[in-house]
């Protein structure tokens, strides 16, 4: 959101006889599942446990294990569930798979809740009735109080809306990689646990996780005293020049819409979260005036998709509008005005029940607007769905002398009163929220305490999300010959004009937590750990870890046996756009390190360690919110790590991760991360960034992004989307797709072995990706494919387990132009599954029909 510039700164079978084990395997597959709360993740990489199940179900629903089976599907073999969608199969020496036979398969009445998270939208009744008596008895002027912030003006007081009455005002806190207590903070701390951000998240693939984050967020935004989370972020990353690339799960829909729906569900055990930014809103740079032209099937599949999901999967609260403009017809519209957007899509298509408010001053003018105008822009955007104006009282102030317009205002008032009585944020009295913080909030320092536990998951999604990209010689894990490790970096300094911010940032000595936006979050500098604290703490006896910044980290680098270099990017490299303005916050100039001012300082540091230290294992470690270029210096060193901004314990899990061990328990860790995005071998491999649609404000956003984009293309990304190295091998086999048609409504349960082939455990994220053989539907062409599902599992070394991956046969919807409608298209469906997106990676594949 926009800060000024003054303002300091997630059956029935046909066939004939069948075997026991096929049986039983059929019904696993074939069955009509109860609602799904918990699916089946894995424990912390460095945390030594060895048990593998679900976090607990979802609010509403019941655990029913997700589809797992106690029938192994193979001969002479036996299974054990250790999740929902995981089991363990021992092999009894009867060797190979029974075959499978396969079915019709029928409507499936819980479809929805095949997957995790899946509460839906519910509101008590009581909550409900009170609510709407609450507003039956307003005027309209106090309706329209519900309806804004507070202020007419100033930049002290943006983060809530006025108490009216009886019923207490909203209290925002901005996310999603913490609770922001940053603005109010006044002369305290402002400490909050400061987790990974959004883009590492996604890397992990784990919505057991991102779950648990949505709680420990929720948990300590209603400790504060906050009422709604601006939470989560889930733009597309359509390129990775984006520079708020950091703060949403990556570039694919279904992962959005999955990672999103289970931090939704987390949060919203507390209080209501706030989707965001809806829609296309995936340029900073004069954000406020760009458009993003597309064809409406674009916008559909690609851009609102995910929203869709969130919607309808975890009953999100509220969505907030952006500050661009969308085109799909010809005429553009800001999505604070789009009836199309905000009524169309959310209410008519997703059937969205909560609020809609709009970014800070995503109005048209923006915070300078002509008052003439503010009648007309506020009585259009009430009409077109948006409920609520941040972070003035200022077009809509118009809006009582506006004639007719008080169904409009009652409606809007009610979607904000319902919101506030279902969350039980509606009382000036009392704790407000569905369940009280285990956290602490201390008013003295503005900070949030007793919350190690929360600080611990930080470290969880650290370790899962940092990705292992190259790994020469089994450079990695730190080998025991090696005695001195350091930890050494470049001093890069940066400043922000918008904000007036300045400073350096040494990357081997701090903790790096993202960009100084909206979404920044202060955590406890006593319980931050910075690569070298972490290496250090975790480095096994008899192991010395020096670190040094600048030219004293270049001679100790000479000096060791193991070097590690850390780089990555500063809050002026990226960011969002009211930081860095008048500068770009968008890397769309060059991707590389110190790469927006042409420098090449880190690209000559890092370079210049291989060449100092030849024959020696020397790692990278990049910090950053998305894509970094590498091709100064990659083939110059032995391993390469993305990092992402890694969160307050980024550097504790770094060094569990370099030396493979967590230092106090004894317990194996594991690389696990796998890239949510494609990365280019060059900024040039992608499509235009901005600007490409007829003048400079104006581009044209293409249906295919990320690896649609590189497999229609036919080009050959640097990494793929879904790499990701580990200290083991993984062997996919036996897939299993137990339909051989089946209807819209049902569920298509997939299962696959996969069985560890090395010496060490570890946890491997399997993915099922769908095309569409023969398919007429537009943009389905030859090569296409999208991701329709995903399992992260624990697997111990030697171990085999059957994986179960739930498909909803509705979510292979497209839109169709001709009935301007969604619809799933009669045909074949081909199901490929495997370790990432690469061709090589998809080698088991199976088809079904969709009837």
């Amino acid at each position: 959101m926009l800060k000024p510039t003054s303002f300091p700164r997630s059956l029935t079978s046909r066939a004939g006889t069948l075997s026991l084990g096929a049986l039983s395997l059929l019904a696993a597959n074939c069955t009509h599942p109860a609602p799904v709360g918990a699916g089946g993740g894995t424990p912390s990489a460095g945390s030594g446990s060895t048990s593998v199940g679900g976090s607990g179900n979802a609010p509403g629903t019941t655990s029913t294990g997700g589809g797992a089976s106690s029938a192994s599907g193979a001969s002479g073999a036996s299974a054990t569930s250790i999740g929902g969608a995981v089991t363990v199969i021992t092999d009894g020496g009867g060797g190979g798979a029974t075959p499978m036979m396969k079915m019709a398969c029928a409507d499936d009445p819980n479809q929805q809740h095949a997957l995790p998270y899946t509460p839906g939208f519910t509101i008590a009744p009581a909550d409900k009735t009170a609510a709407d008596n609450s507003v039956q008895a307003m005027s309209l002027s106090t309706k329209i109080n519900q309806l804004h912030g507070p202020n007419t003006s100033g930049f002290d007081d943006i983060f809530r809306t006025a108490d009216d009455g009886a019923i207490k005002g909203f209290q925002f806190r901005d996310g999603p990689r913490g609770v922001n207590l940053d603005p109010e903070k006044g002369s305290g701390n402002g400490y909050a646990t400061s987790f990974p951000v959004s883009a590492s998240r996604g890397a992990t693939f784990d919505v057991d996780l991102e779950y648990k984050v949505g709680q420990a967020m929720g948990d300590e935004l209603i400790a504060a005293g906050g009422t709604m989370l601006l939470g989560p972020t889930v733009n597309i990353l359509r390129h990775p020049a984006w520079g708020r690339s950091q703060e949403t799960y990556g570039e694919d829909s279904f992962l959005l819409g999955r990672m999103g729906t289970a931090f939704t569900v987390g949060v919203q055990e507390y209080a209501p979260a706030c989707v965001k930014h809806y829609a296309a809103n995936n340029i900073e740079k004069t954000r406020e005036s760009d458009i993003a032209k597309m064809d409406e099937q674009t916008l559909q599949e690609v851009y609102a998709r995910h929203y869709g999901m969130i919607i309808q999967d975890a009953g999100a609260a509220c969505v907030m509008a952006a500050y661009n403009q969308v085109d799909t017809t010809g005429t553009a519209q800001k999505c604070t005005q789009s009836k199309h957007l905000l009524t169309d899509i959310l209410r008519t298509e997703y059937g969205f029940q909560g609020m809609v408010l709009s970014d800070w001053w995503a109005m048209p003018g923006g915070q300078t607007a002509s008052q003439n105008t503010w009648a007309s822009n506020a009585s259009e955007a009430l009409n077109a769905g948006m409920d609520m104006e941040l972070p003035w009282n200022l077009q809509y102030s118009a809006l009582a002398a506006v004639t007719g317009i008080e169904p409009a205002v009652t409606t809007a008032a009610t979607r904000i009163v319902e919101t506030k009585f279902r969350f039980h944020v509606n009382s000036t009295t009392g704790k407000p929220g569905l369940k009280a913080a285990t956290t602490t909030f201390n008013a003295g320092s503005y900070s949030i305490s007793n919350n190690d536990a929360s600080i611990a998951l930080a470290e969880q999604a650290a370790v899962e999300g940092s990705v292992l990209l190259k790994n020469d010689m089994a450079a990695l894990p730190i080998k025991s010959t090696v005695k001195t490790v350091a930890v050494v970096g470049t001093q890069v300094a940066w400043t922000l004009q918008g904000t007036m911010a300045s400073g350096t940032v040494n990357f081997a000595s701090n903790a790096r937590l993202g960009d100084l936006g909206s979404s920044r979050v202060n955590a406890d500098p006593a319980k931050s750990i910075s690569p070298c604290a972490g290496f250090q703490a975790q480095a096994p006896a008899g192991v010395t870890v020096v670190c040094g910044d600048g030219t004293a980290g270049a001679a100790l680098a000479k000096t060791a046996d193991f070097v590690v270099v850390v780089a990555g990017l500063t809050p002026e490299d990226e960011g969002e756009d009211y930081t860095i303005v008048p500068e770009d916050s968008d890397r769309d100039q060059s991707l590389a390190l110190d790469g927006k001012h042409g420098g090449t300082a880190q690209n000559a540091f890092i370079s210049g360690i291989a060449t100092d230290n030849p024959g020696k294992p020397i790692a990278v470690v990049l910090e950053g919110g998305s894509v970094i270029d590498t091709s100064a210096w990659l083939s110059k060193v032995s391993a390469l790590v993305m990092a992402w901004y890694p969160g307050q314990s980024g550097g504790t899990a770094l060094g569990k991760l370099f030396f493979g061990k967590d230092k106090g328990t004894g317990a194996a860790v594991n690389f696990s991360g796998k890239l949510p995005v494609t990365w280019p071998v060059a900024i040039a491999d992608e499509p235009a960034f901005s600007g490409n649609g007829g003048d400079a404000n104006t581009t044209l956003m293409g249906y295919n992004i990320g690896y649609r984009w590189f497999d229609t293309q036919k080009k050959t990304p640097l990494f793929p989307f879904g790499f990701g190295l580990s200290y083991t091998t993984f062997a996919y086999s036996n897939l299993q797709v137990p339909c051989s048609t089946v209807t819209s409504k049902g569920v298509v349960k997939v299962q696959v072995d996969v069985q560890n082939t090395g010496m060490a455990d570890g946890d491997e994220v399997v993915f099922l990706f769908a095309s569409f053989p023969g398919s007429t539907v537009p943009n389905r062409v030859d090569g296409y494919k999208e991701l329709k599902g995903f399992q992260r599992a624990h697997i111990a070394a030697g171990q085999k387990v059957r994986v179960t991956i739930p498909l909803r046969v509705s979510d292979l919807w497209y839109w169709d132009s001709a009935s301007n409608s969604r619809k799933v298209a009669p045909g074949v469906v081909k199901l490929m599954v495997g370790g990432s997106s690469s061709a090589d990676k998809l080698t088991l594949n199976d088809t079904f029909t969709v009837q």
